[in-house]
């Protein structure tokens, strides 16, 4: 079993919430602040069984867009991540 955390910008995570629920995975909403993706995200924790790991991936690019932050002067232009997922194992999950 895998803990699945993604870090999708807030104008996308209701999108990828919806996408994954809809796909039966079961998600927990955290609202957060930070430089991580440097602009307003959530941070969505899923725990997931081994084999359905590479779905909810394929289900997070699908709903997430890559943002283009305009350029500060004398700068290029930004291209910011659609979403950043760490896949870490899990030793336990129990739904009480």
């Amino acid at each position: 079993m895998k803990l699945i955390l993604t870090i999708v910008r807030d104008d996308d995570a209701n999108e990828v919430m919806d996408a994954l629920t809809d796909h039966g995975f079961y998600v927990t909403r955290l609202a957060s602040t930070g430089g991580f993706l440097r602009m307003g995200n959530t941070v969505l924790l899923s725990g997931v069984e081994d084999d359905r790991v590479d779905q909810m991936l394929q289900i997070i690019q699908a709903h997430t867009q890559i943002h283009v932050q305009p350029p500060a002067p004398n700068q290029k232009e930004v291209q910011v991540s659609r979403a950043v997922v760490f896949v870490l194992e899990l030793e336990r999950l129990a739904k009480l």
